[in-house]
């Protein structure tokens, strides 16, 4: 293949960079991307380290197959240690970051320490060079990324954090293009934690074709063109969902009260269309899935900004009682622009109106801001204050889990998330793959990097051939769970590892097999790919994220899901009603899948059937609890 691009480790401290180029055997176990930042963090990473301390490192990788000739190759994945969670702090984006980094010849930026002052770092033909910032401290993503734009040139890329990030909240976030984010888990407070506003790529685009790439290429675009929902994700990208998961019974609303909203026709994308302006794309994507919009009239006029997929939208709406189109498109605009996630935004604030209308918090604690459902203006403003950390919003910028400890009083009840990560807005009670991913995801409450969609649109047959039990494919059984999530947690490691955007692999495509995925690395990359090698590096990914998480004070225990979603049936009627989740019963199945311990632990047996034996010694032996083997063969790492 053409040379993997190298690896930077910018020290910012001293303001030097240093540049390395992994052995091939790194790529060819760990991919990119995800893969190869959780080996850099498990490799590199202090032990305890503070999430907001010099010492963290903060990890931007490319897939393996990001800026190339690849379809859908745009990914960029960003890995440390959360502020939010304590645990792995990962997040995914698209645009055209990614494959510009890649053509500057650079495949992962590693970034340690702390600028004396505000600063960016500008990445050119390999190099990284630290640059003064002080003039954009402060202000809003939008801005900063048009006028570093605008300096650098048309042949750059930008990626910037917001005040959210300035201010160190915990859920804070990278913007990039137009709106695309790496939202979850706080990469973004970690970037400002290290003083660092932006990072600039400069490049020149170049079409690369590798010898015998196009067949695959040409069977990649055919089958995500052929798939029945390519027009309507090319038109709405999963925006017109909303609709969906309400008739499903699993549209979280009003923080999970319920799971019918009778809002939900409003906010569906076929509604939100009417204020698009145009499309556009990511790198090389064929589907053409995102838009921009604006909003010319009325009260929000003048707003523009990037259209909502479905989890922002069932966030912001739905779990918070807004059904106005034009007050959510203005919230997820100033939810980027202040650079905070807009999942974890859209929970917190639902946090805050169920305890707001149970009368656990009055307007005495807010400020003055009456947090009734729906009230899109007290939304705008517990907003703005969140990224700031000021008035009641310091308080709910610290996330649900963080926020219910400081107010006490009983609202621990209505924190809704795993693992200190908000959940997204499907209720788990109506699709128990979806519960068993917000349980066991290694970033907390989680759907795209678990991405259970055979639970609801496979046959029967299907999940009988692949999981053993036609069950599995039940959305409401909670039998065979325990395979199906093993086996699509694995494809979704793997896909961040490529660099390949999940919407047309999974969405569209959807088999799950990886066998598209195989031929289309190995003739990009010259190396032979099976479908089981992609399987074994997905292991791989997962095993070695959760031991960064033991590794961190994590514990079976944690794989779990809130009371009320055990406890409180769904009471609305439908096809999900009475239902629960008895998530213990769904994690054990998990662990006996990913052949883990009764608590959650990888056994040297299992990394050593991954190669990661090596790891296990030196990460886990030590741990108490965990015995270490009488003789430690090298790393074969």
């Amino acid at each position: 293949m053409s040379a993997m691009g190298s690896t930077v480790w910018m020290d910012l401290d001293c303001q030097e960079a240093v540049t390395t180029h992994e052995e091939e055997q790194v790529y060819r176990r760990f991919l990119g991307g995800r893969g190869v930042n959780s080996w850099h963090l498990l490799e590199r990473q202090v032990p305890g380290a503070d999430p907001l301390g010099p010492e963290n490192l903060l990890c931007f990788s490319c897939g393996l197959l990001t800026g190339t000739e690849a379809p859908s190759s745009a990914r960029l994945h960003v890995s440390a240690r959360s502020p939010l969670t304590g645990l792995l702090g990962s997040s995914n984006v698209g645009g055209g970051f990614g494959a510009r980094l890649r053509l500057a010849g650079v495949q992962s930026l590693v970034v340690r320490g702390q600028a004396p002052r505000p600063s960016l770092l500008l990445v050119e033909d390999g190099r990284v060079e630290v640059l003064d910032a002080s003039d954009w401290w402060g202000q809003d993503t939008r801005s900063v990324a048009s006028g570093l734009a605008s300096r650098f040139g048309p042949s750059s890329e930008v990626l910037v954090i917001g005040v959210g990030g300035e201010n160190l909240v915990p859920f804070a976030c990278m913007v990039t293009g137009t709106q695309h984010a790496a939202g979850r888990t706080g990469m973004g407070a970690v970037m400002g934690s290290k003083r660092l506003k932006a990072i600039v790529v400069r490049a020149k685009r170049e079409r690369t074709t590798h010898p015998g790439s196009q067949e695959s290429v040409r069977e990649y675009i055919f089958a995500i063109r052929s798939s029945s929902r390519y027009e309507m994700y090319s038109r709405y990208s999963n925006s017109a969902f909303v609709n969906w998961a309400n008739d499903m019974g699993i549209l979280g609303t009003r923080n999970y009260q319920g799971v019918r909203f009778e809002g939900a026709g409003q906010i569906d994308g076929s509604r939100l269309i009417d204020y698009v302006t145009r499309r556009h794309t990511c790198h090389r994507c064929p589907v053409g899935c995102k838009a921009s919009f604006e909003i010319r009239q009325g009260p929000y006029a003048g707003t523009r900004g990037e259209r909502p997929d479905i989890e922002p939208i069932m966030n912001l709406g739905a779990k918070c009682g807004l059904d106005d189109p034009e007050a959510l498109l203005h919230l997820h605009a100033l939810a980027g622009t202040l650079g905070i996630d807009v999942i974890s935004a859209g929970g917190v604030l639902a946090f805050a109106m169920e305890i707001y209308e149970r009368g656990i918090i009055t307007r005495d604690d807010t400020g003055g801001i009456e947090l009734t459902w729906g009230n899109a203006t007290a939304m705008a403003a517990m907003m703005d204050l969140m990224a700031r950390r000021e008035g009641f919003g310091a308080v709910l910028s610290h996330g649900v889990r963080g926020a219910a400890q400081l107010v006490g009083r009983g609202s621990e009840a209505y924190a809704h998330h795993s693992k200190g990560l908000e959940l997204t807005g499907y209720d788990p009670r109506g699709a128990l793959g979806t519960a068993l991913g917000y349980a066991v995801s290694t970033r907390g409450g989680d759907f795209t990097s678990v991405y259970p969609t055979p639970e609801y649109r496979w046959k029967p047959e299907q999940g009988k051939e692949a999981f053993g039990t036609e069950c599995s494919v039940d959305r409401l059984s909670h039998e065979g769970k325990g395979d199906l999530v093993k086996r699509t947690m694995t494809v979704c490691a793997v896909l961040d590892g490529l660099g390949i955007c999940k919407v047309p692999a999974l969405s569209l495509i959807g088999d799950f097999d990886l066998d598209k995925e195989a031929r289309l690395a190995s003739a990009v990359t010259g190396w032979h790919f099976t479908a089981g090698d992609l399987f074994t590096a997905g292991e791989r990914i997962i095993n070695s994220e959760r031991l960064f998480n033991l590794v961190h004070g994590a514990h079976g225990t944690e794989d779990t899901l809130p009371e009320h979603f055990q406890a409180v049936p769904v009471p609305d009627p439908g096809p999900t009603q009475g239902t629960t989740v008895r998530v213990r019963a769904l994690v054990d199945d998990f662990y006996r899948a990913m052949g883990w311990d009764h608590d959650g632990t990888p056994p040297r047996a299992t990394m050593e059937a991954l190669g990661l034996e090596g790891l296990w010694d030196r990460k886990l032996s030590s741990r108490p609890g965990v015995q270490a083997p009488s003789a430690r063969p090298e790393s074969p790492l």
